[in-house]
């Protein structure tokens, strides 16, 4: 009985947490990415913007180097991200704050003689203990020094790939030593006809003569590739490494929960079976 139970249980817990990932693959329509790190750098005399989006959801991580021998100004209340045609601005609009309080309160009634009797105690016991970080709308950035934004995400889950534009791929695995495949769904996309394109605007400024002058930076970035699998991505020889220009989706698949949830019917047909086996 005891090994039937471990065995369901083992066979449940495997089954219902089969997951599903979606791996999409980021291009930029002016350059390609680094070769070793996957970023996109892109650079003039004066500064160098770098942007990384590996990460669940596609953290949309800047950073900005100033190459100039006098400060920098980024002014991130001027400087979005647009999707589609909806600018988002990198300084959030909310700061939360999380914390506990601590209180007492009581009822008084007065009697004949101006005495007073304390009735119905109620008590609200916690603390308070809370911070709020407030966003910075600009970042001074002195000589030949860097600063990093990871403010938005590009997603909230995965993107909307009817299943008719995947095609059934192989992909070669990173196994060490032995030269297996995985067996995936893929669809490549063009910057006309991407499921996600972007840009991301940023203003900056430097000091002239006393007098403030603007530094506008704009890139242009599109999903060129999407990956839909049951296995990690990870495995995959051309992404066993955590690099800038893909990020990685997961959620758990239908299939693992119903598979789950009949294994788990199973084990309950099995206790009953094996109870009355035993009855005398």
């Amino acid at each position: 009985m005891k090994k039937l139970l471990l065995a369901a249980i083992a066979c449940c817990a495997i089954l219902s947490s089969c997951k599903t990932y979606q791996l999409n693959v980021i291009s930029s329509t002016t350059k390609n990415p680094d070769e070793q790190t996957g970023n996109y750098q892109f650079e003039n005399d004066t500064v160098r913007v770098t942007y990384s989006f590996y990460g669940e959801n596609a953290p949309v991580n800047i950073n900005i180097f100033n190459k100039l021998n006098e400060p920098l100004y980024v002014d991130w209340q001027k400087s979005a991200l647009i999707l589609g045609d909806t600018a988002i601005s990198y300084v959030p609009n909310s700061v939360p704050i999380n914390g506990d309080i601590n209180a007492e309160s009581y009822k008084y009634r007065y009697g004949n003689r101006n005495s007073s009797i304390t009735t119905n105690p109620t008590y609200t016991t916690g603390t308070i203990n809370a911070t709020a970080d407030l966003p910075k709308t600009t970042t001074f950035l002195p000589p030949h020094a860097q600063s990093n934004n990871t403010s938005l995400y590009l997603t909230r889950g995965f993107l909307n790939i009817p299943d008719d534009q995947l095609n059934s791929v192989k992909l070669k695995a990173d196994d060490g030593w032995t030269n297996s495949t995985i067996k995936v769904r893929s669809a490549e996309f063009t910057p006309q006809n991407t499921p996600l394109a972007f840009r991301s605007y940023i203003t900056m400024y430097i000091l002239v003569d006393g007098e403030m002058v603007p530094c506008i930076s704009e890139q242009q970035f599109f999903v060129s590739r999407s990956i839909k699998m049951s296995t990690n991505p990870n495995r995959l020889q051309d992404f066993s490494e955590k690099r800038g220009d893909y990020f990685i989706n997961s959620k758990s698949s239908n299939a693992g929960q119903t598979i789950g949830v009949v294994a788990l019917g199973a084990l309950a047909v099995g206790a009953f079976a094996t109870a009355d086996s035993i009855k005398p």
